[in-house]
């Protein structure tokens, strides 16, 4: 099993807290009556991509390690 470092595990809670940040203006933001449905296919669409944006980010940093 390989062993995560702790600047790369700092990266990745960055990394997830930034996304949930950004999660979390969209929803501010749109938060129109009018738009609610449109509101949460986008904001499912996000959270469902957040898996492959920390999978790319943890292949970039084991790759040039």
């Amino acid at each position: 099993m390989q062993s995560i470092s702790p600047p790369v595990l700092w990266a990745g809670v960055v990394v997830t807290l930034a996304y949930f940040v950004l999660v979390g203006y969209l929803i501010r933001s749109l938060r129109s009556n009018r738009r609610l449905p449109s509101v949460i296919a986008a904001v499912t669409g996000l959270v469902g991509a957040l898996p492959v944006v920390l999978y790319a980010l943890y292949a970039v940093i084991g790759t040039a390690a």
